[in-house]
């Protein structure tokens, strides 16, 4: 077999062909072969495809899919696995084992060529991924062994994580801190432990290594319902290694906040032995005074909070009020105000049924996001998002900005004040 060659394994010769004809509308290059079971392995073992359709009847042992996964060469070859109907058992163990999609034979040709087309699209973005894996690892950021990352690392890179999530909105991106812990005082197999916890996450989640000999995990759009599944998952694989607890929330504000909630809450989740907790508002996981939250630096999160504030406010304080005293002075009859916070920063302008408003968030304090939004009342506002690395925001900047802004207000008003033309 070469490139763009699809392997079909099958001990039913019908559906074989079946398989094979609802995926001819595949480019010509592609070629398509059709094994039993038996000789599967041995195909494997000379070959690698593109891609692996695997059917399972009722009959068929699926502890075929550990056995293909445990060739070396073809741990990154993807695998959709095919049923005749939804098992759920039979479908958790497939992927836990290591495939990568499935659908059902008796579904529509264009579903299944889709899904054919997107599982192998993943696998060259994966393939992405694990090069740019080797050059973290390469850096002593990602663990060799485990690819996951470094203790001392990861607050660095969750830092932008966060932030890029925040930036992008991206709705459901939950952050999980997982905590093992010994059974009967078993001794931890850490190194088991974390390729499990790497192992079952989707390929572009994150994993590290965190504080109390716990983890960290990135989990993008999954929700709590997501959330659940993995931590199952994991729980179930690792039954016999240990118990597990995690403590779980979507990503809403920085790293540096959220992280010591999620850990404080740990202690008592597991005295009252609650193996899942998920925080739906993470403002209301109060933090005791007695922890002490410091960022990479060993500075206190706190501290440092305060001088980042005070920082940027060196920056907008003085701009908002310049801009406030000017557009007075010059007898515009609409209301400006603003309003400064350790969170955001709000300059909005008014008259009538018109607001402009541009708000100012930092939410992982390295970038700060500007929402620029007009407002008509009783319609939706048109936002426009800007983001900038600190370092880069400067008055001149936002004074630009503001300035823009208040043109765009005006313009608006202009055009409903504007007389109709009969």
């Amino acid at each position: 077999m070469k490139n763009n060659s699809i392997l079909i394994i099958t001990n039913n010769p019908e559906v074989g062909k079946n398989l094979n004809d609802k995926i001819k509308l595949l480019r010509e290059c592609d070629t398509v072969k059709i094994v039993s079971y038996i000789e599967s392995i041995s195909v494997l073992n000379s070959t690698q495809p593109s891609l692996i359709l695997l059917y399972c009847g009722k009959t068929d042992n699926t502890g075929i899919v550990k056995e293909i996964r445990s060739i070396k060469a073809l741990d990154k070859v993807p695998i959709i696995f095919v049923m005749d109907s939804l098992v759920e058992d039979l479908l958790f163990y497939a992927f836990d084992n290591g495939i990568d999609d499935f659908f059902f034979l008796t579904d529509e040709d264009s579903i299944i060529l889709m899904r054919i087309f997107l599982t192998m699209h993943k696998a060259i973005l994966y393939k992405q991924i694990e090069i740019n894996n080797e050059i973290l690892i390469s850096a002593n950021i990602l663990e060799k062994q485990t690819g996951i990352y470094k203790k001392e690392q990861a607050p660095i890179a969750l830092r932008n994580f966060f932030s890029q999530s925040i930036e992008e909105n991206l709705e459901n991106t939950v952050f999980m801190y997982l905590k093992p812990m010994p059974i009967d005082n078993k001794r931890l197999n850490m190194n088991k432990i974390a390729s499990v916890v790497k192992s079952i996450p989707r390929g572009n989640d994150i994993v590290a290594y965190g504080k109390g000999a716990g983890f960290y995990l990135v989990l993008y759009n999954s929700g709590i319902s997501g959330a659940k599944s993995v931590f199952t998952r994991m729980k179930n694989s690792l039954a016999s290694e240990c118990k597990l607890y995690a403590n779980a929330a979507e990503i809403s504000t920085s790293f540096e906040e959220m992280e010591p909630v999620l850990f404080q809450r740990m202690k008592s989740q597991i005295e009252f032995e609650k193996e899942f907790n998920y925080l739906y508002d993470i403002s209301n996981g109060e933090m005791p005074e007695d922890i002490i939250i410091k960022d990479e630096t060993g500075k206190k999160f706190n501290d440092f909070k305060k001088e980042f504030f005070e920082s940027f406010e060196k920056i907008t304080s003085p701009v908002f009020s310049k801009i406030k005293a000017e557009y007075q002075e010059a007898q515009k009859d609409f209301d400006i105000n603003y309003n400064l916070t350790d969170s955001e920063s709000i300059f909005t302008v008014s008259k009538d049924i018109y607001r402009s408003e541009l708000k100012i968030t930092y939410p992982s304090y390295i970038k700060v996001i500007v929402d620029i939004k007009h407002y008509k009342e009783d319609n939706e506002p048109t936002v426009r998002r800007l983001t900038f690395d600190f370092e880069d925001f400067s008055e001149e900047k936002l004074t630009l900005l503001l300035k823009d802004m208040i043109k765009e207000f005006e313009e608006r008003l202009s055009q409903e004040e504007a007389p109709e033309i009969s």
